[in-house]
């Protein structure tokens, strides 16, 4: 019965290690080279969440560190797309010729700001609310209540 517990653990873990790879695939594209790098430490966002889901004392504290590690990627989904529209920018303005080098750098400025600023109030917005549930299941624990009478 252990073992299935974990195993249902660990699938939940690398389920949130998968979303969380997701959010961090523009940070992960702008460093890729070709090489294949950039793909395996995609990876190992995954692997990592598999082992923090396996760790986990139950199944509630397993889906919050989940949670909570969807919610950073996704919290840091603007600095992601940052890096990959400077990434993106560099790349146009090289290829430019001479006579339309103005007009890529303002494109690739423009479309740099429109793409940081809507995976910034997505990510803001999305990442606190999946911190804040992470919080509460990693953190919650037994609702107990005593009551203590004033003796007479």
């Amino acid at each position: 019965m252990k073992f299935i517990r974990g195993t249902i653990r660990t699938i939940i873990g690398a389920m949130f290690g998968f979303l969380a790879m997701l959010a961090m695939m523009p940070a992960f594209a702008a460093f890729d080279t070709g090489n294949g790098k950039a793909s395996s430490a995609a990876w190992a966002v995954a692997i990592i969440g598999a082992i923090l889901g396996m760790l986990a004392p139950n199944i509630r504290r397993s889906f919050g560190r989940g949670f909570l590690l969807v919610g950073a990627a996704v919290f840091a989904l603007p600095i992601s797309t940052l890096i990959l529209s400077g990434r993106v920018a560099n790349d146009t303005i090289a290829q430019a010729s001479t006579a339309d080098h103005g007009a890529a750098v303002a494109g690739a400025g423009l479309a740099g700001i429109a793409m940081t600023g809507a995976a910034t109030f997505i990510g803001l917005i999305v990442g606190s609310i999946l911190l804040i549930i992470g919080l509460i299941l990693s953190l919650g624990g037994r609702r107990e209540v005593i009551i203590v009478e004033k003796a007479k």
